[in-house]
């Protein structure tokens, strides 16, 4: 007898899809009361996604042909944003959604639904990441300021941080092997009999090497050192086969500019890491020495599947291939970020950052505080120049005077038209000097005009009072000038250096360590360490989101918070 009667089967199998969106609605229904204080719940309460599936309505083709859209943008927003909320990849998004019926029901799907697949969410990224990059960001951080006004007047916090490159560090002559294989490939596909007539006056074996050759981690030094010696004299036999021509052959510009950019590539790795000199055992043929360290070139190439990606050297070990990420913010919320090569000083991130601030929030920050390195007055003056005199750097003055015991140019007094600067003795001087490219001019005291100062002292009396404060060096020549630099940004260093006494300074100093809060959180819980795809424009995004998640965050723990307070629910 079988259990249920045939007409009840027949029910069923008649109205089965009616029945699956029954089950689901009452088992969603218990999930939501049962999980009622789950943190998603309340980022529905918090946070309007409406401005964000406005913008990415552009996503689908509307042309009214094809299948009806199976996966709607709202759905996607909030995968997309479920992916940067916990720190995810592609696949363990999808398998998170499909599996987890709390995430099933945020995103917007029912029990017996399937989600979309990675690669319909990465299709879906690519096309935020080319068209909206700031979308996310921007459209929770307005919702942020419409719910906490006064934040725009809190004290501001900049800082940066290393984000790993997608790439490893690799020796001269494999990143010179690497560049030329990827120049050759281009040129295949764009000119393939080009290609083969290059290929046919090349050395390829000097070039790339024979598959009986010993990897380059197992040779020797002086056998390295032959190597590298073969595999520049190939590269640059390679880059003059295809430079000189390129400009004269009928190219698409994507095709020329990626040409270039190889070669580009090639040069700048040979200048950086070696000197070429004029090698008398091979006329015409360069000698070829590797770069010691410390003296190889700036904002040096490590690998050839990321040229953007730099050396970032922070003076606490090895230099590591990574981006420098800068953000700007208050102690609670990040309100914008900026990811430079890791070879960019850190101060640099900062003008990019207030000007995209002002472009997409309509003000600048009263009060921003910075590490020591930010406290330079060229800093300050771009600072006061991009705000208008809006914004004010609060950071300690670098301690270039502490290199000398003698007489510094804050020691010195300078006329209010600029003229003339007089010495701690009263002497003045007249003559200035310009120091092209140094951002300031010299002022010149000569012998004669020093002979009798009391700050001029003997080698002797230095010795006796090592602390007498002097003007000139004690050992120095008895004819030579006594010059001081007076830079551009005098009038910066001295309004700091007064400021800087105040109690209001220390207080905002004793502030400043907490921009490490936002950095553990970005790096650590929001995936903002490791770069997950190559490229400045795709790193900036990652972080951005990474701020956008991490602000969303914050936004429920104040909501919760303020609806917790007495007042609140008053």
């Amino acid at each position: 007898m079988p259990i249920l009667p045939h007409f009840a089967l027949f029910v069923i199998l008649q109205f089965w899809p009616m029945v699956l969106r029954l089950v689901s609605a009452v088992w969603t229904e218990r999930q939501q009361q049962r999980y009622a204080h789950h943190w998603l719940h309340h980022l529905e309460a918090s946070l309007d996604l409406q401005p964000i599936e406005q913008g990415c309505a552009g996503f689908h083709a509307d042309s009214g042909r094809g299948k009806p859209v199976t996966h709607s943008i709202a759905r996607l927003v909030r995968a997309l944003l479920l992916k940067h909320l916990l720190n995810l990849s592609l696949r363990q998004t999808e398998e998170q959604i499909d599996n987890h019926l709390l995430y099933k029901a945020f995103v917007g799907y029912g029990l017996f639904d399937s989600p979309p697949d990675h690669t319909t969410l990465c299709r879906f990224e690519l096309w935020v990441l080319r068209h909206q990059p700031r979308l996310f960001f921007d459209t929770v951080l307005g919702q942020i300021e419409q719910l906490y006004p006064a934040e725009r007047q809190r004290l501001f916090m900049t800082d940066t941080f290393g984000v790993y490159a997608r790439g490893a560090r690799t020796w001269t002559i494999d990143l010179l092997r690497d560049l030329c294989r990827h120049l050759l490939a281009e040129l295949a596909s764009w000119e393939p009999a080009r290609h083969q007539a290059v290929l046919a006056q090349l050395d390829q074996a000097a070039l790339f090497g024979r598959p009986t050759d010993k990897i380059t981690a197992a040779l020797t030094t002086a056998e390295r050192a032959e190597r590298l010696q073969s595999v520049v004299r190939a590269a640059l036999d390679l880059h003059h086969l295809v430079w000189p021509d390129l400009a004269d052959t009928p190219l698409p510009p994507e095709a020329e500019s990626s040409l270039r950019l190889w070669l580009t590539a090639i040069a700048k790795v040979i200048d950086d890491e070696t000197t070429l000199t004029p090698d008398p055992d091979r006329p015409g043929q360069p000698r070829v020495q590797e770069r010691p360290h410390g003296k190889k070139g700036s904002y040096r190439h490590a690998c050839a599947n990321d040229l953007e990606a730099t050396y970032r050297d922070h003076g606490k070990g090895a230099a590591e291939l990574q981006y420098n990420a800068g953000l700007l913010g208050t102690e609670r919320f990040i309100f914008e970020t900026e990811v430079a090569t890791g070879a960019t000083p850190d101060p640099l991130t900062l003008p990019p950052m207030l000007d995209q601030l002002y472009q997409q929030h309509g003000f600048f920050p009263p009060k921003i505080v910075a590490d020591q390195i930010y406290g330079a007055g060229k800093h300050r003056a771009q600072v006061e120049q991009l705000s208008q005199g809006q914004s004010q750097l609060i950071a300690l003055v670098p301690g270039y005077e502490k290199r000398t015991d003698r007489f510094v140019p804050a020691d010195f007094t300078l006329a209010d038209d600029g003229l003339s600067l007089t010495c701690p003795h009263n002497v003045t001087a007249t003559k200035i000097y310009d120091k092209p490219g140094a951002d300031g001019y010299e002022f010149r005291f000569t012998a004669k005009m020093c002979q009798g100062c009391p700050f001029w002292i003997t080698p002797e009396q230095h010795q006796q009072d090592p602390q007498q404060p002097h003007c000139r060096p004690p050992d120095g020549k008895p004819k030579a000038h006594r010059q001081v630099f007076i830079s551009h940004y005098r009038p910066h260093i001295l309004a700091a250096l007064e400021y800087n006494k105040t109690d209001q300074f220390k207080q905002e100093m004793r502030r400043r360590p907490l921009v490490e809060r936002l950095i553990f959180n970005l790096t650590h819980y929001f995936g903002a360490r490791h770069a997950t795809s190559t490229g400045l424009d795709k790193v900036n995004f990652q972080v951005r989101m990474a701020a956008a998640a991490f602000n969303i965050r914050q936004l429920i723990r104040l909501q919760n918070r303020r609806s917790s307070t007495p007042a609140a629910s008053g």
